[in-house]
């Protein structure tokens, strides 16, 4: 069953000409049946990043955990950079779900 919707790089590039900022693209995915509040999901977010030489990247990352990004220790967070395009978003997303389907079998 696919649990991560796909995504356009539109959708990330959101108000960038507007206003400065991409759309930051997140959700999770429960690890187990009637998982509570405080039970470990898949946690992931994909957003545009700008690399040291300036070019936009789409970085997509996960976790395990109930806590939220920003407030997580950012060393269980896996992170991977792809493309800024369409093809690029698209290998975000086959990435990410990838990790969960091994996270899914362990």
């Amino acid at each position: 069953m696919n649990r991560i919707p796909d995504l356009t790089y539109e959708y990330i590039l959101g108000a960038v000409p507007i206003w400065g900022k991409p759309n930051t693209w997140f959700g999770s995915v429960q690890l187990k049946e009637n998982a509570g509040v405080f039970d470990d999901q898949f946690r992931y977010r994909v957003t545009l990043l700008v690399d040291n030489e300036n070019v936009n990247k789409i970085s997509a990352s996960y976790y395990i955990g109930w806590q939220s990004y920003d407030t997580v220790d950012k060393e269980t967070v896996t992170e991977e950079t792809f493309e800024a395009s369409d093809d690029g978003a698209a290998q975000a997303i086959t990435w990410l779900r990838e990790k969960l389907a091994d996270t899914l079998k362990m």
